[in-house]
């Protein structure tokens, strides 16, 4: 499997992690009201090396021609996202912590435990892709389609595990909607991340897993895995590969990463952000590293992320009240 992290390290030297600061500032960052002045961190609260990582790695480069500082990224990975959401929800409003989110922290965590946050506490920067959630298993075992795995899970009840990126995740959210869409019972098997659990399912400890579409194609290409469906519509890195809805499963559901910052931040610095996010987005640059690491854009402004994260909340809220 390619490591992403490590390529985007190698093919962009300094841009994805800390160095000296860039002092070059183009006319319109010149003219704004704020600034920063120094790096800017971006929390995520996933394992380095997942996919979460990678997006907060790839704006990170992205930025670096066009933002006057570095941005850099923070992993404080534990409680499916909730614990880089809780500090970035409770650090100074100053403008120079960013939470890269939008899933589970975001839009399903609060449905199923105490949280000392809530979506509110964060004003939306931006939407950097929408995430296919692709449902991969082990070529060790015989669940080669979602039809066999559906028949076996029902003659055998909770026997089949199942790995996510915690209990309340987007990935536990996703299963639980195929359980009910399917009408079978799996295992829940939650681990930190989601790259431990993909982990586990080549190796045989469980049976599946969600992962992103360019992970699931790279294990696919390398004999490892079987890709057996989207949880959506199809991707285009694996445009074979059909949604749940296509093979007669009544569910869908997304996982999206973008930049958040806390509410309490002055509006100053809000704007500054979503001047720079756009900026970023639109340019060649992350178009160029987008197709490199095979990661599907899906750009959002501030205010239209901030209404998909909360139509995905009221999707996961109706899934829990049955």
């Amino acid at each position: 499997m390619m490591d992403r992290r490590r390529f985007l390290t190698a093919a962009l030297g300094t841009a994805a992690f800390p160095q000296a600061l860039s002092t070059s500032l183009s006319p319109a960052a010149a003219q704004a009201a704020w600034q920063p002045t120094r790096m800017v961190q971006i929390f995520v609260g996933f394992q380095a090396g997942g996919g979460t990582d990678v997006i907060a790695r790839l704006y990170a480069a992205a930025a670096d021609e066009l933002a006057p500082v570095k941005f850099v990224v923070i992993n404080r990975p534990g409680g499916a996202g909730a614990i880089a959401a809780d500090v970035v929800a409770h650090l100074e409003p100053d403008g120079y912590s960013l939470l890269l989110g939008g899933g589970s922290e975001s839009t399903t965590l609060p449905h199923y435990t105490k949280l000392n946050y809530k979506l509110d506490d964060f004003a939306a920067i931006g939407r950097v892709n929408r995430e296919h959630m692709v449902l991969v298993t082990s070529r060790k075992g015989q669940l080669d389609s979602v039809d066999a795995l559906v028949k076996y899970a029902k003659a055998n009840p909770g026997r089949l595990a199942y790995g996510s990126s915690g209990v309340g995740g987007i990935l536990h959210a996703g299963f639980q909607a195929f359980e009910k869409a399917a009408g079978i019972e799996l295992n829940h098997v939650p681990y930190r991340g989601g790259a431990d659990a993909f982990k586990d399912v080549l190796g045989g400890s469980i049976a599946m897993t969600l992962v992103i579409p360019a992970e699931a194609k790279s294990q696919y290409d390398a004999g490892n895995a079987y890709i057996l469906a989207t949880f959506s519509d199809r991707s285009t890195i694996i445009p074979d590969v059909k949604g749940m809805s296509e093979l007669g499963y009544d569910m869908t559901m997304d996982n999206m990463k973008g930049l958040l910052i806390s509410s309490r931040t002055p509006e100053p610095i809000i704007r500054w952000h979503r001047e720079m996010f756009d900026k970023v987005m639109k340019s060649e640059r992350m178009a160029e590293l987008a197709r490199r690491m095979n990661v599907e854009l899906g750009y959002l402004d501030g205010p239209a992320f901030m209404k998909a994260m909360a139509d995905t909340s009221n999707t996961v809220l109706a899934l829990r009240r049955g």
